[in-house]
């Protein structure tokens, strides 16, 4: 029986065990006659305030302490049959439902009762907050003010525990407070922190936030629909072998490590077969570098070897030279001193010879002199003898000369009248012909100055074509750079996104399969309208945007995706528009002027051409027709900001994002960066440059269509100037041979006057010839004088005979003397000559040693001087290796010419291997030995891992089975006694986080064993196989005290009654812990066991001052005619 008592502050209720009212509405089947009384006790409690947490939870709240380490059967009980940790007594005020309760709870099975909303979830709510735990773990409200009493700033609620043999009870009070959300801490009295109330509460190792051992009312679905592992990991933590939560925490943990151990020795392995490989392949190439290498030391070395074998072989030469400078020397002196003998004498010969030849000139002059005589007088004789037989050969010739004059002149007369008859024919004249040519020709000049000019100007228009070829061409070029943009952009495509540009390739190939149009990507097909505009243009669009494909239809969606994503596995961007607004709804905010007002030039979607679609499309994702773009630095950000109009705009080379604050004043907050460089959109094309271009080119066009209507008239009058020309060519031609025809009769006519002159003249001199007697007289005196000038020339020929015989006589005995000196002279001349020669000879010889000598020293200097400066550019290492081995070198320039040119050809031979790839070689090859090491540790700590799982797993899994096994035993038997089928099972995984327990359940004889979850089975199904599986832990677990709350929500009465039978079965077992059952509802004739305890919530507005069990039981019997004691109390 339990007194209330009115402390003033707030109207009592007060609870009496009115087992009428607890079971009205039940059969009222008898039950056991043994009974026990509690008593509540309401006491209204101070507290003081506490702070509270970050995450706005009460600072004292704590997590579920760990397991224990002992089961209750083998624990201590008191006298009451309370194991350490069990709940003794339960206390709250002004707690959620309660305004003052307390109650007392048995060490068994404690089913409390209560209808709806009397508080029965509240008494969960105390357990699990008074004991510290987090609201969390309730399913319920999260902070721990909500669970303060509406109209109440603070409430209070007390646990206390049975304590360890020999020591007191553990009492915790936890004080709620409000306003503050927060909670103050009494331990055993006193004030006490959350940290302290958990080392209170921790050793009890009660298992409040598990569900297999604490399951609120709003958590029962979650344990349906907890998963294998999540199961397993709250069985392990509320029954069996202590330590299995600890071994699986620790199998968990190594076999995470194993798996990274194993992934990273796989990815070392793989790594290091693929760099050792690698190496592999380039393994001869490096060597062959390490041979070229040391091939290239050894032509240096070649290098500075040949300078070296250069200067001693040229030392050696020099040396020889200089002996070879002396012996010439010396055989020239030896030749010199030879000669001078032959000189002398040849000498003295010479000047005797000189004196004879001087006379003997003088002599032979007389000769030439008589000899020349001789022969002027025998051409004078020839010359006369000629006269004379000319002479006589006239005299013959005087009768036969007088027959051809008379001839001549007959023929003269004769010729002399027929000139004289042609001469009185005058030729015809040529004046009119004159006249006529004449104007011809100044008509053929007036054709020809028209022709000319007619040239002329298609000479111009010719020009004028060449320059519109060329325009022309310019402006095709530039069309065609303009529309080489696809091709740029493609190219930016294949470079950064290969999947869309293998897109655009397959689209451009299979366009007939598809409804309507695809677009390209928008950086293919978008055009920027004004080049400045193109950096700000590509900063308002992402990288996504631009290679996003465009569909006009779903259908076309459907299929693009499943070609191209699903077939061929490429990521893509593909939207499509079907069904949405047209591009006319996308209406800017401002119109042009007022735009033009605040300092903008445009919106972003005026400057950019691009099919509708993908104009669609920009403005959808994009927004594109509310991004208003300056050129310039006119509009001001803070006006813009002030309108509220735009979140985002561009100035100049700014961008400006406006965002207004969605707390507080809600102010704007405009953030400001600098426009990207241009990338994709550096080639931008402009529409109005191609249309310029192309409007240029049909200028062009036209242009040149008259001008070659021009040129065509012109030809026209070219061509009747030409064939007029030709006419007037012809005329002129006719004339000229009238006029050539006219000329030369005249100068005929001429010639027969001056011929007809001559042959008179001709004939008058042949008239007036001397007669033949007269000649032949003159020819006789002329052949008298000629005899005695041949006279005359014979005497002086006779005396010139006598001079020339004695001059020849005296040369010839000159001769004869100077032939004596002459042979002595040539035998003197040829001793000289062959002393000469010797003396050339060694002259020549010196010579040649002295150029030797001079070259082989100059050559030996060089040579030194080459040597030095080579041994001055090698390095220590080189001259150190040159010293030791090769300065007593004799291998010759030959030899060391032929090893260079045989290292340098082994040189010049391609090997395709840079320093660069044997730099990377022997670091691959340090990466390889580095990766070795890393795989034989890896191994070793492979190995290592695998052993401690192995150990951990010996223990673990056999308890572990047969933790499960048992679990399963009696799993298995609730349901068969249910008429079901239930089974528990443990699911294996490599990776033992994965590890988990199905429970699997079957209500019907048509079904097979399904797993439990919270969608397959019914409410009252999902209820029944957590009670049962719940009730299996019951006899394992290690928590002093489990509780569940209303799990028996829509079971059905058979199955709540059997699940009621072997829950009293189970938890009124001698070794049983402490439980809780707490349900809304009770069915009659239920199983009653003594070591159970009933606890009736009565709640009312007014409850009686005293209350006696005995006169409720008498009642209860009166009316039913039976015996009852289910006595229990809990007061509100």
């Amino acid at each position: 029986m339990t007194e209330a008592r009115d402390r003033g502050r707030a109207k009592r209720r007060r609870a009496d065990a009115d087992v009428d009212a607890a079971n009205g509405e039940e059969d009222g089947s008898p039950g056991p006659r043994e009974h026990s009384e509690e008593r509540a006790n309401a006491e209204e409690g101070s507290a003081t305030g506490a702070e509270v947490d970050a995450n706005g939870s009460a600072a004292g709240d704590v997590e579920a302490p760990p397991p224990a380490l002992t089961p209750p059967s083998v624990r201590t009980r008191n006298a009451d049959g309370f194991v350490p940790g069990a709940i003794v007594r339960v206390a709250c005020e002004n707690f959620v439902t309660y305004d003052a309760v307390e109650f007392f709870p048995g060490p068994y099975l404690n089913m409390i009762i209560g209808p709806n909303g009397t508080g029965k979830s509240t008494v969960v709510c105390a357990i699990a907050l008074g004991l510290g735990w987090k609201p969390s773990v309730l399913g319920r409200a999260k902070d721990v003010a909500s669970y303060v009493k509406l109209g109440h700033e603070q409430g209070w609620v007390e646990v206390e525990l049975q304590g360890f043999p020999g020591a007191p009870n553990v009492t915790v009070r936890r004080i709620l407070f409000r306003e503050s959300n927060s909670s103050d801490w009494l331990l055993n009295g006193q004030n006490a922190s959350s940290r302290e109330v958990h080392a209170a509460v921790s050793p009890f190792h009660i298992e409040v936030g598990n569900l297999c051992a604490f399951l609120p009312q709003d958590r029962v679905a979650d344990f349906a629909c907890m998963n294998a592992a999540r199961l397993l990991q709250e069985t392990q933590h509320a029954a069996g072998h202590a330590q299995l939560s600890e071994w699986h925490a620790e199998l968990i943990t190594q076999g995470h490590a194993l798996t990274k151990i194993r992934a990273r020795l796989e990815r070392d392995v793989e790594e290091h077969d693929h760099l050792e490989a690698r190496n592999q392949v380039l393994e001869r190439d490096v060597r062959r570098y390490e041979e070229r290498v040391e091939l290239e030391k050894r032509v240096a070395l070649l290098h500075a070897r040949i300078p070296y074998a250069q200067y001693r072989e040229a030392k050696q030469r020099y040396d020889a030279a200089r002996a070879q400078r002396s012996v010439a020397k010396e055989a020239v002196r030896s030749a010199e001193r030879a000669l001078v003998p032959l000189q002398e004498e040849r000498e003295k010969v010479e000047q005797r010879i000189e004196k004879l030849d001087v006379r003997l000139a003088e002599r032979r002059r007389d000769a030439d002199a008589a000899q020349g005589a001789v022969k002027r007088i025998a051409q004078e004789r020839e010359q006369t003898e000629l006269e004379m037989a000319t002479l006589h050969e006239q005299e013959k010739q005087l009768e036969t000369a007088e027959v051809r004059r008379q001839q001549l002149l007959t023929e003269l007369r004769e010729r002399i009248a027929e000139l004289a008859h042609r001469a009185e024919q005058a030729p015809p004249a040529s004046a009119e012909v004159d006249a006529e040519l004449r104007s011809v020709k100044a008509e053929m000049r007036s054709v020809g100055e028209e022709m000319r000019d007619g040239e002329a100007q298609l000479a111009e228009l010719a020009g004028e074509a060449r320059q519109q070829a060329v325009r022309r061409q310019h402006a095709e070029q530039q069309l065609a750079q303009l529309n080489n943009l696809r091709h740029q952009r493609l190219q930016i495509l294949a470079h950064a996104d290969r999947d869309t540009f293998n897109a655009v390739q397959w689209l451009a190939s299979h366009r007939a399969i598809f409804q309507h149009e695809v677009y390209d990507p928008v950086l293919v097909l978008l055009d920027v309208k004004q080049p400045a505009a193109a950096r700000a243009i590509e900063s308002c669009l992402n990288w996504n945007v631009q290679r996003t494909f465009v569909c006009q239809s779903r259908a076309d969606y459907d299929l693009l995706t499943h070609e191209l994503i699903d077939k061929r596995g490429w990521r893509l961007n593909v939207v499509e528009l079907e069904g949405g607004r047209p591009l006319d709804a996308y209406t800017p905010p401002l119109p042009p002027d007022e735009l033009h007002a605040l300092g903008f030039d445009d919106y972003a979607i005026d400057l950019v051409d691009a099919p509708r679609d993908v104009l669609r499309f920009l403005c959808q994702t994009a927004h594109f027709h509310l991004i208003p773009i300056a050129s310039r630095r006119r509009a001001d950000p803070e006006q813009v900001e002030r309108s509220g109009l735009f979140q985002r705009y561009i100035i100049g080379s700014t961008l400006f994002t406006t965002l207004v604050s969605k707390y507080g004043k809600r102010l704007p907050v405009t953030q400001s960066r600098d426009l990207k460089p241009l990338r994709n959109f550096a080639h931008a094309a402009q529409s109005e440059a191609r249309a310029t271009a192309e409007h240029e080119l049909a200028a062009l066009a036209e242009a040149a269509a008259q001008l070659e209507t021009r040129r065509a008239a012109l030809q026209h009058a070219a061509d009747a100037h030409a064939a007029r020309y030709a006419e007037l060519t012809r005329e002129r031609d006719a004339l000229a041979a009238r006029q050539h025809e006219a000329h030369r009769l005249a100068t005929e006519h001429r010639k027969t006057l001056a011929l007809l002159d001559a042959e008179r003249q001709k004939l008058a001199r042949e008239e007036t010839r001397a007669p033949i007697a007269v000649q032949r007289r003159q020819l006789g005196e002329q052949r008298r004088a000629l005899a005695i000038e041949l006279a005359k020339l014979a005497e002086r020929l006779l005396r010139t005979l006598e001079t020339l015989l004695h001059a020849r006589e005296e040369c010839d005995t000159l001769v004869l003397s100077s032939l004596a000196y002459v042979t002595q002279r040539t035998r003197c001349a040829e001793a000289l000559r062959e002393k000469q020669a010797t003396l050339r000879d060694v002259h020549h010889t010196l010579e040649q040693t002295l150029a030797t000598f001079t070259e082989a020293k100059e050559e030996t200097l060089a040579c030194k001087r080459r040597y030095e400066q080579q041994m001055d550019e090698c390095d220590d290492a080189m001259r150190e290796l040159f010293r030791e081995q090769y300065v007593d070198d004799t291998d010759s320039v030959d030899q060391l010419e032929m090893q260079l040119q045989s290292a340098q050809a082994a040189l010049e031979i391609p090997w395709g291997v840079g320093a660069n790839v044997v730099e990377a070689f022997r670091a691959r090859k340090a990466q390889v030995a580095a990766l070795q090491e890393a795989i034989r540790a890896a191994r070793l700590e492979q190995a290592q891992v695998e052993t401690a799982i192995q150990r951990v797993e010996n223990r673990w899994l056999p308890a572990l089975e047969a933790l499960v096994s048992n679990i399963n035993e009696r799993f298995s038997a609730a349901f068969q006694r249910l008429g079901c089928a239930g089974e528990v099972r443990l699911t294996r995984d490599d990776d033992y986080e994965k590890w988990g327990i199905d429970i699997l359940v079957k209500f019907r004889d048509t079904e097979q064993l399904k797993p439990l979850t919270g969608q397959r089975q019914s409410g009252g199904e999902r209820s029944l196989s957590t009670i049962l599986y719940l009730l299996s832990l019951t006899e394992l677990s290690r928590s002093p005290f489990s509780l569940v709350d209303e799990i028996n929500q829509g079971m059905d009465p058979r199955a709540e009654r059997a699940v009621h039978d072997q829950m009293v079965a189970i938890t009124c077992r001698p070794e049983a812990g402490q439980y809780f059952l707490i349900t809304p509802k009770l069915l009659s004739g239920l199983r009653y066991h003594a070591l159970m305890k009933v606890l009736l919530i009565n709640n009312g507005d007014w409850l009686p001052e005293q209350l006696k069990l005995s006169d409720v039981a008498a009642r209860k019997r009166a009316r039913q005619g039976q015996d009852c004691a289910r006595p229990a109390l809990v007061a509100s």
